[in-house]
């Protein structure tokens, strides 16, 4: 029986895909967005061959070794545009997992949405695409796809616990920092899962993994990747080709903030652009959001700033809380967990908080 590859809208086998590229456009009535993405931009790696099967369009895929066209995620202002070579984004795929079933959450332009689509293509397993679909969709469709492999944003977590998802073996975070509290709620609605940490960036790739929150930086890797001034910095060499991206001698600075543990190993705390001057302090936005999304009753948060004449600025924080907390008991909690200059001037029950395409909160 011919394998799955993507389930979206239609469901879509390997010899279907194989059909596709060389160029057999009568296979399906009708393509979702989603399925001509994935399948025009397996097509375009080929560079216009013909391939006879699955193990010959890996073959010919690792060596065109084309350029891919990235788009950054635009967190901190408009998207840039880097190039990386197939080579280079599938340096990390591991080979071997030949059931599992893995789950789309990326925006499928951004590198995290290209890294799930190879790690699935490379080993031949079934990808079930989850992007833009809502979140009691994504329940329902983790569980009737059997889904084994989930790889998003910690943010997205938070929006689909619920149900009691036995299928899933492994839990990836990227692309926000993740929390000791959020895993061990994850640990519950995932009970046969284990839990990996991923660190990556549109410029340099998947970097660093961990099982815990605390990354360190591997021996192959310490001449490319450095701390400097609690920020990390990427090595020319591995960094990806772009006219945005600056460079500070051989270095580029990714303007992610780290906070050392211990002498060798670090959390990741949030971007140097999210810091702010409050009340004197200098306080780190995501950091707050982290330490707020921990106290009991806090579903998800977002915390902006608000220019203030006296103070310069002040935190404003959009909260969604679970059922039966109030505003006076989580604000108790503020006052016993936070410093005073952490606890937001301003804060407003909403029903839910706009998440980004990235799976992050929409800034």
């Amino acid at each position: 029986m011919d394998k799955i590859f993507l389930v979206d809208k239609n469901i879509i086998t390997y010899n279907g895909l194989i059909h596709y590229i060389n160029g057999q456009l009568d296979l399906f009535e009708s393509y979702s967005e989603m399925e001509l993405f994935f399948l025009d931009t397996i097509k375009s790696l080929t560079n216009g061959h013909i391939v006879k099967d699955w193990d010959d369009l890996i073959v010919v895929l690792k060596g065109e070794n084309q350029n891919i066209k990235l788009f950054s995620s635009g967190t901190t202002g408009e998207p840039k545009i880097i190039y990386q070579s197939f080579k280079n984004m599938i340096r990390n795929v591991r080979v071997g997992n030949i059931d599992s079933v893995w789950s789309m959450f990326y925006h499928p332009n951004r590198m995290a949405g290209y890294q799930v689509l190879f790690q699935s293509l490379l080993n031949k397993n079934t990808l079930v695409n989850m992007f833009r679909y809502d979140f009691k969709d994504v329940q329902d469709r983790l569980q009737r796809y059997k889904v084994t492999h989930i790889s998003a944003t910690p943010t997205l977590y938070k929006m689909i616990l619920g149900p009691t998802f036995e299928s899933v073996k492994q839990i990836t975070f990227g692309g926000e920092g993740s929390t000791k509290d959020l895993r061990d709620k994850v640990s519950k609605y995932f009970p046969n899962a284990r839990v990996k940490n991923i660190y990556a960036s549109t410029e340099g790739g998947s970097l660093l993994a961990t099982n815990t929150d605390l990354f360190n930086i591997p021996m192959d890797k310490i001449d490319k990747i450095k701390i400097i001034n609690n920020e990390i910095h990427l090595h020319k060499d591995i960094v990806g080709e772009s006219h945005s991206i600056k460079l500070e001698g051989n270095w580029y600075n990714t303007g992610d903030v780290v906070e050392f543990s211990n002498p060798n190993q670090f959390k990741i705390v949030g971007r140097s652009s999210n810091i702010l001057k409050i009340a004197g302090y200098n306080v780190n936005i995501e950091v707050i959001e982290s330490k707020i999304q921990q106290l009991d009753g806090v579903k998800l948060c977002k915390v902006s700033s608000k220019e203030n004449s006296v103070l310069g600025n002040i935190l404003i924080c959009e909260l969604v809380a679970y059922d039966g907390h109030s505003l006076i008991d989580i604000k108790r909690s503020m006052k016993s967990k936070l410093e005073k200059y952490e606890i937001p001037t301003k804060i407003t029950f909403v029903e839910s908080i706009e998440i980004s395409e990235n799976g992050k909160i929409k800034r």
